[in-house]
Parts: structure tokens; sequence; C-alpha cells
């Protein structure tokens, strides 16, 4: 797929995203009544939490495909058929990293070349897929939330606020005007994942085996790939397909794009891709989520006051105090949490409103914010206890 092409899907992609976010900040404080995609629902590492919950969590209840599980299950599919083209034509962190290394070519700096250096610095991104795997196992993920770039980015259309990743993020653009994509290359996990899943996929990059590796065609390497390793693409790559449309100046065959072998066009290749994220996404939660059940209780006659309860949410422990007046709820605010941004807040201003209308606990989870909504019934089922067993 032609350069201005694939620019041209990033940013649209990216547009997407931010409108969708800005649309979001409004439902969430009220202003709009039509509710987007949550910030949840946007975060390809949604499918990993549910994961982990199912077995690691005693409470975890299966509540269906969530958009978060639907995104991580077309990005693990394209990935395997199709190559990382979630990176090379999706994901707005490396449309913005693309964007500043044209900056840098234009103010006339030169990128740093591919070295040893940089290959051994690649393989970091590894072991960081592999301590979020294991924190994200054992329930300390919310150490590793705040330093995500990618909830930075998608923040800073919900509130404009200024985040431990978006810094995070501000400094890798800052870099990527001298190095080609050092996110991605080095620290990403979602990259990594898509790396190890791309080794041992169908589709892959190779030469023709007249080329006589002069290099010429992978100048413009996003991602820096400087050389092919026994004729055949790094996982490193984003799919990008430069190197395959590229006119050689030895006037060889170069590069071809294969699928099990049997040689394929690379648009078609890609377009695959994408088609298979796209629907992944949306039909999948179409399946239906369930409701969840396990926290249905009705509140019945509580004495009146003032009482604090504790649950756990992502982050660890939620506090809410339950306000009762004439024996029933009337006020249910959040007094202490360490939930992630972009994720409570739908939680916090929605459930606590319907419990005190309903007067019962009667209420489902926030899609793609189970851990925050079950903290939160939780820490109401607390203090609503307190309520209920005095004399």
């Amino acid at each position: 797929m032609r350069r201005n092409q694939r620019t041209r899907l990033q940013l649209i992609a990216a547009a997407l995203v931010a409108v969708n976010c800005i649309l979001y900040y409004l439902y969430v404080n009220g202003k709009i009544e039509l509710r987007t995609y949550s910030i949840a629902d946007l975060n390809p590492y949604g499918g990993w939490s549910h994961l982990k919950a199912g077995f690691t969590d005693v409470s975890y209840r299966w509540r269906g495909i969530t958009r978060g599980m639907a995104l991580t299950i077309g990005i693990t599919i394209a990935a395997l058929l199709s190559g990382r083209v979630f990176c090379g034509y999706v994901c707005p962190i490396g449309m913005l990293q693309d964007i500043s290394q044209t900056i840098g070519i234009k103010i006339g700096l030169n990128s740093i070349r591919s070295s040893k250096l940089t290959r051994t610095l690649e393989k970091t991104k590894y072991v960081i897929f592999l301590l979020v795997v294991v924190l994200g196992i054992l329930g300390m993920g919310s150490f590793m939330t705040p330093f995500s770039p990618w909830l930075g980015f998608l923040n800073v259309f919900t509130g404009f606020k200024l985040h431990t990743g978006t810094i995070v993020l501000v400094i890798f653009l800052l870099l990527a005007i001298k190095i080609r994509r050092p996110f991605c290359r080095f620290l990403c996990p979602l990259g990594a994942y898509q790396a190890l899943l791309s080794a041992i996929g169908f589709a892959s990059i190779r030469d023709s085996g007249e080329c006589e590796s002069c290099t010429y065609c992978l100048k413009d390497c996003p991602v820096g790939i400087s050389s092919f390793d026994e004729g055949t693409a790094s996982p490193e790559c984003v799919s990008c397909m430069r190197c395959v449309e590229t006119v050689c100046i030895r006037d060889t065959k170069g590069y071809s794009v294969k699928v099990l072998n049997r040689a394929i066009k690379s648009k078609k290749l890609v377009m695959m891709g994408l088609v298979i994220l796209g629907a992944s996404y949306l039909a999948l939660p179409i399946a239906g989520t369930i409701s969840d059940t396990s926290s249905r209780l009705p509140v019945g006659n509580l004495k009146d006051g003032s009482y604090v309860g504790v649950g756990t949410g992502f982050g660890g422990p939620l506090m809410a105090k339950v306000t009762v007046e004439n024996g029933n709820i009337s006020s249910i605010e959040i007094t202490g949490h360490r939930e992630t941004t972009g994720y409570y807040e739908e939680v916090f201003r929605f459930i606590g409103s319907e419990i005190v209308a309903a007067q019962s606990i009667s209420v489902d989870a926030i899609s793609g914010a189970t851990a925050t909504s079950r903290g939160f019934l939780g820490a109401v089922r607390s203090g609503i206890s307190q309520a209920s067993t005095l004399d």
C-alpha cells in the first residue's frame, strides 16, 4: 500500500479515536446523551484484564465479549494472518512517531541508523511484555497502567488533563525525531505481542532470490530494519510495505509478500488485516453481554446515618460513603480510590445514581470497567451491611 494511502488511513484512525474520546467526555459529564466507546472500549489490553480475572478472581462472572476483548481478539487474528497491520496502519502512537520522524527529516536531522545497540534494545519490549503479563496475573497491573502512552493519548481528549502516560508519550515523540519509532521498537508490550504472533504467523515478506542485498528499499523503513535475515523480514516489520513497493535500483525483483508460501498482493494482505480488525471489533460484542446478577441485592430498611464501605477495584482499595436518610439511601460518595483515569468516571457517575434511584444494588457493571464496577458495588454493599446490622 502506497505511503500516502497508509498515512491517510493512520490519520483517519487517529481522528476517529480523538472524536470518539471527546464525545465520551461530553457524555460522562452530562453534556450529551449519546454514549460512544469508552476509554476501556478502546484499550487493546482489555482482553488480558478479563482473561486474568477469569482465572484469578473467584467473583468474576462471564458477561460476554466486551469491546476491549474484541479489540484484543482482532489484533491477535490480524497479526497471525497479516502481520502487524495494527501497528502500521491503526495505532495513533505509531502515527505520531512517524510524524516526529518526518519533522526531523524536514529540519535536516538524520535518523540514527540501526545498529547492534538498537537491535539489543529492541529485545527490551519482550521483557516489558512479560512484566505486564506477570503483574496482571498478580493483580498489580495498576502499577504499570499510569505509564501507558496509549492511555495518555486517549485521556488528552477526555478533559485535556496531563497524565504520566502523556508525559511518557511526549518524551518518545521527541526521541522519534532522531530515532525511528523508539516506543514501538524498544518498549511497547503490544508490539512485542504482535511480533511474536507475526513470527509464527502465515504471512511473510521475502526476497525473490534475485535480491543482491543492497538494502536500498529499506532506507525509509519506519522501524529501522536494515537487512533481512535469511531473506525474510524481521518480526519487527509493521507491514508498511515500502520495501515491497520500492523499485529496485539494480533492476532486479526485490521483495514480495507471501501467505503460506503463496504470493499475494501487498495491498490485499493489508486490507485483509484491517477488515479482520474492524469486523472483530464491531461484530464480536454484538453477541451480547450477560447481565451481572451476582450483585443483585435489595436494600431493604436501613438505619439513618453515614457508613463508609470498602471494596477492591482495579487499583486496590475503593472506599464509598453511603448516606441513609429515612431508611433509604440518599447519596453515595467515593471518598478514596486508586482507579485509572478514563475508567472510573462513568462508573462513579452512573452506578451510584442508579442504586439511589432503584434503592437496590440490582445494577450491572459498566462494560470494560468491570473491576472498578465490582469494587464500587462491593464498597456500597459493605456500607449497606453496616446500616442493616445496627440495632
